[in-house]
């Protein structure tokens, strides 16, 4: 989702410069994502994997405040039992995630450290107006 972001994918000189197998693997990545069918994919991808999982969260939310939003919680005085059970379901799914440990240090290869410290030394940008900024400083506008 982040190559997605319109900073990134308006750099068209360097996606031409990405390999065609890199292209393809950011394609099925995006067909991951697409959120038609209610994200259909990604969460038949989900369904298919062992725990645990991280999910993606906006996705849960999304689910949550359709449950929450689109069913009354009570129906002529009484508790709707129904929205209840759908909103208990989601929430023993988020549980199922986490229904066993992970364990991310089993491999210590010199490999394995470098890309453990490279990636730690990642910095999150998350103002889309800074991203632009850098976008444009890459690849200056062509108009």
């Amino acid at each position: 989702m982040g190559l997605d972001n319109g900073a990134v994918s308006r750099l068209r000189v360097s996606w031409e410069k990405l390999p065609g197998k890199f292209k393809n693997l950011f394609r099925k990545f995006e067909n991951l994502t697409d959120p038609c069918r209610n994200h259909k994919s990604y969460r038949e991808m989900v369904s298919r994997m062992r725990h645990p999982v991280i999910p993606f969260i906006p996705l849960i939310l999304k689910d949550l405040t359709f449950l929450h939003e689109g069913s009354k919680t009570f129906i002529d005085g009484l508790v709707n039992v129904e929205k209840m059970h759908a909103i208990a379901e989601k929430v023993r799914t988020v549980r199922r995630f986490r229904s066993s440990q992970m364990r991310l240090d089993t491999d210590v290869s010199p490999t394995h450290l470098q890309n453990k410290a490279y990636v730690r030394q990642f910095q999150v940008i998350d103002n889309q107006n800074l991203l632009f900024e850098l976008s444009y400083k890459l690849e200056p506008s062509t108009q």
